[in-house]
Order: structure tokens, then sequence, then C-alpha cells
């Protein structure tokens, strides 16, 4: 008789752990798991709208021995570059 009120409770158990009560519990972890991962807006810092002028001494220390070059084609950065890229180069010295 222990032998079968073992079984039957095995199973109970058994009977008790597996269906959709397992499938949600693995869903519910795995949707926890990957929402962690899943980009939010606030964790982005979009730079493009700064001017960068933090950053204007750089190329005035790093090339401080060089004067500084000036663009042969002026119509390239008027026309073409963003503000950010004419930002970048005259940070780095070149006007």
């Amino acid at each position: 008789m222990s032998r079968f009120s073992i079984l039957l409770t095995g199973l109970a158990i058994t009977g008790s752990l597996t269906g959709c009560a397992v499938m949600d519990i693995g869903r519910d972890a795995m949707t926890r798991t990957t929402s962690m991962f899943k980009p939010d807006g606030r964790d982005y810092a979009d730079g493009t709208d700064e001017d960068g002028s933090e950053w204007n001494f750089v190329g005035d220390e790093g090339r401080a021995d060089q004067k500084r070059e000036r663009d042969p084609d002026p119509w390239w950065k008027s026309s073409i570059m963003s503000d950010k890229a004419r930002n970048i180069e005259h940070n780095l010295g070149i006007d």
C-alpha cells in the first residue's frame, strides 16, 4: 500500500506542475528577461541638438603649435556639411 500512496502522491505533484501553470511561469520569466534588454526612449541621449561648445578647446590644445587649416572648398562646407560636422571640424582646427 505504501508504494501505491507514493505513486499517487508523485502523480498529484507532477500533475499540478504541468500544463498552463508551468508555461505561464516560464512566459512571465522570459518577458521580464527580454524587457530588461529592450531599449527605452529614456535610455538614449541624442546629442545632435547640442552645439558641442564644451569641446572648443580640443583643437587649440591638440594643435597648439600649428596654425588653423582653411578648407579650400567653402561650397562643400556651406551646402553639404551639417552644423554638427562643421562644429567637429572647427574643434579639430579646420576652418
